[in-house]
């Protein structure tokens, strides 16, 4: 599995990823395995002028929801959208 870790609001959150599915590791969350097959969308939102949220929907609820530091957000983005497009993974938002 391929991992990033980034700074999160107290802690770093770990991310580990073989394309299809996605384990983090935060503080605050805990530890979580999300099927990224199951996701619809990825998106982020920003919260005030230091930190967004980190949202991956699934059909009904969202799988994860993350505040972290705007930086960090963007680098966790583009990491996710490039694994998954190397597993020929889409998105319902992108299909």
């Amino acid at each position: 599995m391929e991992q990033l870790k980034v700074q999160g609001i107290s802690s770093f959150t770990k991310f580990a990823t073989n394309g299809k599915m996605l384990k983090l590791k935060d503080a605050i969350a805990g530890e979580q395995r999300i099927s990224l097959q199951e996701a619809t969308d990825i998106q982020v939102s920003m919260l005030d002028e230091d930190h967004s949220r980190f949202t991956i929907f699934g059909q009904t609820n969202p799988l994860v929801e993350l505040t972290l530091p705007h930086h960090s957000c963007d680098v966790l983005h583009a990491w996710l959208l490039h694994k998954l497009k190397r597993q020929k993974i889409k998105l319902a938002s992108n299909a």
